[in-house]
């Protein structure tokens, strides 16, 4: 009867202490038992992705791409008019707006895969946000474009130092970010900056760059 008695009681200690514990396994064990449990951890939440903050960052991030986008579709617009007519700088940010809206779907996917949710109204504030005119002229417009994309590849380095400098490393995460977003920042930013730096050459000192800004915009209509 001891012996039984003994059994039991390493058993039972032995199932308490497998139930407790961030497992799904172990959520599960919990619930089909006769006092029964909730299932919080039979999801595909692992690493750094497990910690609440990261999971905000990366959903700002998706959330700022959105807004770029938008607003890389208002610079096209905007010189897309009949008044403005730059066939080339309409082609250019629309194709801006287009691959910065991919990039935020991919990354929503990618919070998804991981396990996680979005949140569309996690974002960090930027300061004079608001008082940003997309109605600009041409080498403006090649600024600000320039100074968004900076932005982005600043908040994806933001991200990938705080994955790596985690003591839950994830290298899947850093992985994504550097395939899917560092490189390909890396080389809009040098495209961006050596059309700014061309274009202010071309019209610097001139009374009037109209002739160079209609070259400037088929240069652009043909090289896109």
């Amino acid at each position: 009867m001891s012996i039984k008695l003994f059994a039991i009681c390493v058993t039972t200690i032995f199932c308490v202490g497998y139930v407790a514990g961030e497992y799904c396994y172990n959520d599960v064990v919990g619930a089909c038992s006769p006092v029964g449990g909730e299932v919080q951890n039979c999801n595909s939440r692992y690493g750094a992705f497990k910690s609440d903050e990261l999971l905000v960052n990366v959903q700002g991030y998706a959330n700022t791409h959105i807004l770029r986008s938008f607003q890389f579709l208002l610079m096209s617009s905007h010189f897309g008019n009949f008044e403005k007519n730059r066939g080339g700088f309409e082609k250019l940010y629309r194709k801006m707006s287009d691959n910065t809206w991919e990039q935020a779907i991919d990354l929503v996917k990618f919070i998804g895969k991981r396990g996680g949710h979005m949140n569309f109204r996690a974002r960090k504030d930027e300061k004079n946000e608001k008082q940003i005119d997309f109605e600009m002229y041409e080498l403006g417009s090649m600024a600000r474009a320039l100074d968004m994309q900076k932005g982005l590849a600043e908040e994806a380095h933001f991200i990938h130092a705080e994955v790596t400098r985690r003591k839950e490393h994830d290298p899947e995460v850093a992985s994504y970010l550097e395939n899917n977003f560092v490189h390909q920042h890396s080389e809009i930013i040098r495209t961006l900056a050596g059309h700014t730096n061309d274009l202010k050459k071309l019209i610097g000192g001139q009374p009037d760059p109209s002739l160079s800004l209609y070259l400037f915009d088929e240069y652009l209509q043909k090289s896109l």
